[in-house]
């Protein structure tokens, strides 16, 4: 998690006096990457992100773990985090992470429903049949 100020941002920017959760991608279109931009109240932002080859599950208890690791953070910062945690709703956080969390695992499970089917083409899972390459 890294946490940053978007001080002077655009008045309609999301993150501009409320709370708002943004999904991110990888730069290079790596579908194990995935994560989220969230803004706070005050101009401060924190990414959260991950790297997974499955899709993560349960997605709420995920997304439970990844907000309070966001209110762990902005406890440890004392009175400069005290606004953003009491001027924002966690629940409604939460939720927008297993969006997020539930957007992410399907991206994950196309790319592995894509493995299957180019494995399945080039033979290699077919087992006993012409195309079984096993053995040979």
């Amino acid at each position: 998690m890294s946490d940053e100020r978007n001080d002077g941002l655009h008045p309609r920017h999301p993150g501009r006096g409320k709370c708002a959760v943004i999904e991110i991608e990888s730069v290079d279109n790596e579908p194990e990457i995935g994560g989220f931009i969230i803004f706070l109240p005050s101009g401060a932002t924190k990414t959260v992100h991950w790297r997974e080859t499955k899709p993560i599950k349960p997605t709420l208890e995920a997304a439970k773990q990844y907000t309070t690791r966001i209110v762990d953070s902005l406890l440890r910062q004392g009175a400069a985090g005290d606004a953003d945690i009491q001027g924002t709703n966690w629940t409604s956080v939460a939720a927008a992470v297993q969006r997020v969390i539930l957007d992410w695992n399907d991206k994950i499970v196309g790319k592995i429903n894509a493995k299957m089917v180019r494995d399945m083409v080039d033979g290699t899972v077919i087992t006993g049949g012409p195309r079984d390459r096993r053995g040979r």
